[in-house]
């Protein structure tokens, strides 16, 4: 069977990117110097790119020209209990995050109903930036069910840019989480989020709700995260009962 010239062409980009001749971040020539390298019109260039665009292995910058995408970050993030920093660190990665703040709020609604303590009472709200391998992938919310202000003094001595917070609040506080559930959806960006990620405003991010229960089932954290979809990739183990 004839491959398709579009099919071969993309498979000589790709070579070309497995071989490590093309970097993530390295710009595509352009459509006329691929359509003499490769001996093949225009069409079939654009098709092969348009393909590998879509595929997330190419990425189109407005006004730039076209460049190898940056590998995905993957995170086995659904099926276990441990967090974001132990999941990459395991795996290898650089974990780093930028706090923008620590400290005790007024549980709104939302808050109080999956810490299920009563709205407006004090818990612990953490914000922060994630960085894996020094790209930004995500803007994250914790809310811890504690009113203990010498717990925010404690977290913000644990250097939570470099350290684990579930591991700071198993170590020095008790509190381990054991089970919890999480949601998952794919959101538009808006309001001050796209500054945020530093992405476009519409862009798809993916939203992870998440809640943390200890032994007994009382909620120990509510975690809200806003993951850019072009850094990240979620993988979920399925087993058959």
């Amino acid at each position: 069977m004839r491959i398709p010239y579009y099919e071969q062409v993309k498979l000589l980009i790709l070579k070309e990117i497995e071989s490590g001749n093309m970097q993530p971040g390295d710009m595509l020539t352009s459509e006329g110097e691929m359509c003499e390298r490769y001996e093949v019109s225009r069409t079939v260039v654009r098709q092969a790119i348009g393909e590998l665009v879509n595929e997330g292995i190419l990425v189109r910058q407005q006004g730039k020209g076209t460049f190898i995408s940056r590998p995905k970050v993957r995170e086995q993030f659904m099926q276990s209990t441990v967090g974001f920093f132990e999941d990459l660190s395991l795996r290898g990665h650089s974990v780093q995050s930028k706090v923008i703040s620590c400290k005790l709020v007024g549980a709104e609604n939302t808050v109080a109903e999956a810490l299920e303590i009563d709205p407006g009472s004090k818990c612990v709200e953490i914000t922060r930036l994630r960085y894996v391998n020094e790209d930004l992938i995500a803007f994250t919310k914790s809310y811890i069910n504690s009113a203990d202000a010498n717990m925010v003094d404690d977290l913000i001595a644990a250097d939570l840019s470099t350290n684990s917070l579930y591991r700071t609040l198993e170590e020095n506080w008790g509190l381990r989480i054991e089970s919890g559930r999480r949601s998952l959806e794919v959101v538009t960006t808006s309001g001050v989020l796209p500054g945020i990620l530093e992405v476009k405003a519409g862009t798809p991010a993916l939203y992870i709700e998440s809640i943390g229960r200890d032994a007994g089932g009382t909620p120990v954290e509510y975690f809200r995260a806003w993951h850019r979809a072009d850094r990240t990739r979620l993988e979920i183990d399925v087993v058959r009962r």
